[in-house]
């Protein structure tokens, strides 16, 4: 048996993002079940991105969406067929 001593990761003094992919960073959201509306906290939980990348997305028309006066709202259903189409296509974010 070895003595195996884990270290930790060290970021590439090269590479932008030296980790991952950037988290969700926005308060913890409680997701209705039954919702037909999410906020965009609650997408961005969803997606597991910050909010500030959503909402980019949302502004593109990445990701389908409404802006209501500082906020968006996403229709569930839309949504849902949005990510449905991302997974057949094989692409991501």
């Amino acid at each position: 048996m070895s003595n195996i001593i884990p270290f930790p990761a060290v970021p590439d003094p090269f590479d932008d993002d030296p980790f991952t992919e950037a988290q969700y960073d926005g308060p913890v959201v409680r997701i209705r079940p039954n919702a037909t509306l999410y906020t965009l906290n609650e997408v961005a939980y969803l997606l597991d991105i910050p909010c500030r990348d959503l909402e980019e997305e949302l502004i593109e028309g990445v990701i389908p969406g409404t802006p209501i006066g500082d906020d968006w709202l996403i229709e569930r259903a839309r949504y849902e067929a949005w990510l449905n189409g991302l997974a057949n296509e094989g692409g991501s974010l």
